[in-house]
């Protein structure tokens, strides 16, 4: 063999080597393209979403975007929920899994159609059924109070209705948690869905996720989705809260175990939230009926703003225990138990024993009579 042929043998070698290594054929790698006319920037930001609970993103490239609207990248990262941001205006949510190429085309951010992902694809359908879910629910509920404020409606039947919504919300998530069971498989899709996962379903949850591991075996969000169902069993009946120790509107630091009762109720609230509101005066008649017989209550508020959890504890007569860090969602315990909507509420014994879990309305007001009478 000549030089020149040693040459070319070599070249083409070479040239295939890079080929390869660039292709999305490679494990854990995904192409992102498309084309859009009218961008104001020359630009598109691609994000990871790092941490659900507390929306938390990281900034992971900006793609350039030619004269012509075009754009096209190759990444070597792992599956996993990632968003596309265009002209600091728009943000499309794509769940994307290794092997992928994701097409974007529209003349617009408000007419842009995504392709090449059916894992995104199921991420927009479960998006889809989640608001007609909500609508159906909840939202109607709303709406009937709201009417029947306008009209100076009847204040025992607002707060039914209040019940009522909490209790459609649960029904709510429950579908959610149903729809994933039925049409996810094991899609990358799950992952942003757990957000709204809920103790009820924990023996579906454990075999979704078990599933979902089989199939992913060393992804993160493998990681972070068998931790989501850890914490919810953390937070099952039997098991025990540990210690909680946070600031009262007088900045004394209370702890649960200083006040717990014969049984206490940890009730998750903020101001913010109306059925939480109106369960003020439930909680208000049972503090009244049962503290001299150990009935206890330790109120944790996810509110972020003082004034207003302040002035709720003032208008609401939250006579018993109230404890907040003033963080929101990001309050260090509401993280560590996921807690992800309100209200939401734990009954524990002396021992810190959860005996039930997020009962409102008439059934918290028969069950704690039924365990003092």
């Amino acid at each position: 063999m000549n030089l020149f042929r040693i040459f070319n043998f070599v070249s083409i070698a070479f040239i295939f080597i890079i080929f390869n290594s660039c292709s999305p054929k490679n494990s854990n790698s995904f192409i992102i393209s498309g084309s859009i006319s009218n961008l104001e920037t020359d630009y598109i930001l691609l994000s990871q979403l790092e941490d659900l609970q507390t929306n938390k993103t990281i900034l992971i490239d900006t793609l350039k975007v030619n004269k012509r609207g075009k754009f096209n990248a190759v990444y070597f990262l792992e599956p996993n929920l990632y968003n596309l941001t265009f002209d600091n205006k728009k943000t499309l949510q794509l769940d994307i899994d290794k092997d992928q190429h994701i097409e974007i085309k529209g003349n617009t951010i408000e007419d842009l159609t995504v392709s090449g992902s059916n894992d995104t694809q199921l991420l927009t359908d479960y998006e889809s059924f989640r608001k007609a879910s909500l609508k159906r629910l909840v939202t109607t509920v709303r709406d009937s109070i709201k009417k029947l404020k306008t009209q100076q409606g009847n204040g025992h039947i607002i707060t039914k209705l209040r019940t009522f919504e909490v209790e459609n919300y649960k029904i709510h998530l429950n579908e959610l948690i149903q729809f994933v069971k039925d049409n996810m498989g094991t899609s990358i899709a799950i992952y942003p869905t757990s957000i709204r996962w809920n103790n009820e379903n924990l023996a579906v949850l454990d075999q979704i996720v078990t599933n979902f591991e089989e199939v992913h075996p060393n992804l993160e969000i493998t990681k972070k989705l068998l931790e989501r169902v850890q914490l919810l069993k953390k937070t099952s009946i039997g098991n025990t809260f540990t210690t909680i120790k946070m600031p009262d509107q007088f900045n004394n630091r209370i702890a649960l175990d200083s006040i717990k009762g014969t049984y206490t109720l940890i009730d998750f609230w903020a101001s913010w939230c109306p059925p939480c509101r109106t369960e003020s005066s439930l909680l208000n008649s049972l503090y009244s009926n049962y503290n001299s017989k150990g009935f206890n209550i330790y109120s944790i508020s996810l509110d972020s703003n003082k004034e207003r959890w302040l002035k709720a504890l003032k208008t609401d007569n939250r006579i018993w225990t109230n404890v907040s860090t003033v963080e929101g969602f990001k309050t260090a315990i509401a993280i560590e138990y996921g807690i992800t909507s309100l209200p939401t509420n734990f009954l524990i014994d002396p021992n810190g024993k959860i005996i039930a879990s997020n009962l409102h309305g008439e059934k918290l007001r028969v069950f704690i009579e039924e365990l003092y009478n």
